[in-house]
């Protein structure tokens, strides 16, 4: 009988099928020709852990992370089903399944840590679940405060290279300005050199007339001391004169002038007359009156004091009487 070739295609595809299953699970490190146990734990954060991730215990593999389950109705919590290979590993109640970093670069996976009761668990049961820190989270708590005071130290020295960098602006404005002083004072000092050697002369001059003028002196110091003597001897004389008798005189003439005042007062003599007598005061006065009166009366009628002739004819009697008349009413008043 013949095998149709559908049928041989069929069995080739299965068997192709079956060789990739039992492939891939040793890949995944299933042992398929052994009976798998399944346990299981519940995480609130597996901390990056993925499928087929290794489920060691004391650094031996004993299976691997089989599936990884969101469970929304729980709080967002996760499950994770851990497949166990080795079959006289025995697990005792209160066993842990710690979720932790397998080797330096971080890869996850579950280490069990198993108790010492007497019981054990079976397959379908739930592990006691634990989150372990790694390396690198310990690593940063560790290096946390020091990361922070190395923050501090960075901004300090930020700031002391802010002010570094003022002050040595600072400075070298400061050396500019000492440099620009610098060159008055050199250009200052070549002036003053030049100058000296232009009055070198005059200089030279001066100082000889000091000499001869400080030989003169010396010349008469004995004429000068002689000045000096004649001075002190005058000093001497009028300081012995006798100033009772100025005094005196002094006193006798403040003593005339104040008798001549108290005869004033008293209306002696003319001085003391003119001083005190009303009647002078009052006929000056009227005198004072008459010419006011003269005064207005000859600017209202200048014709009375004044005449003019074109002819040269004189006054009339008549009119010599009249004048005569006015100037008797004057004198009376």
């Amino acid at each position: 009988m013949k095998v149709r070739n559908e049928i041989k295609v069929g069995l080739v595809a299965l068997i192709a099928i079956g060789l990739l299953y039992f492939g891939m699970s040793y890949l995944k490190g299933s042992n398929v020709f052994s009976e798998s146990r399944y346990f299981y734990a519940v995480y609130k954060n597996v901390a990056q852990l993925q499928n087929d991730n290794e489920v060691v215990l004391n650094g031996v593999k004993v299976g691997r992370v089989a599936n990884i389950k969101l469970l929304p109705d729980d709080g967002n919590k996760i499950l994770v089903k851990m497949e166990i290979i080795q079959n006289d590993l025995k697990i005792p109640d209160s066993s842990k399944a710690i979720i932790a970093s397998l080797d330096l670069l971080g890869t996850k996976g579950i280490e069990l840590e198993l108790s010492e009761l007497g019981s054990f668990h079976v397959s379908g049961d739930t592990l006691i679940p634990e989150l372990k820190k790694d390396v690198v989270g310990v690593v940063e708590e560790k290096l946390a405060p020091i990361q922070r005071e190395i923050e501090l130290v960075i901004i300090e020295a930020r700031d002391l290279i802010a002010k570094t960098q003022i002050m040595i602006e600072t400075t070298n404005e400061s050396v500019k300005k000492a440099q620009t002083s610098m060159e008055v004072i050199n250009k200052t000092t070549k002036d003053v050199d030049i100058m000296v050697q232009e009055q070198n002369e005059n200089l030279t001059k001066v100082l000889t007339d000091i000499d001869a003028i400080a030989s003169n002196i010396r010349s008469k110091s004995k004429q000068i001391n002689t000045i000096i003597d004649n001075v002190a001897t005058i000093s001497d004389s009028l300081t012995r004169a006798n100033y009772a008798s100025a005094i005196e005189n002094a006193s006798s003439a403040l003593n005339q002038l104040d008798l001549l005042i108290t005869k004033i007062n008293d209306g002696e003599g003319s001085l003391g007359l003119l001083i005190n007598d009303d009647k002078l005061y009052n006929n000056l006065e009227q005198a004072s009156l008459e010419i006011d009166k003269l005064a207005e009366d000859l600017r209202v009628n200048p014709s009375r004091y004044v005449h003019f002739s074109v002819f040269g004819k004189k006054e009339k009697s008549e009119e010599k009487l009249k004048k005569k008349a006015r100037d008797d009413d004057n004198s009376d008043q």
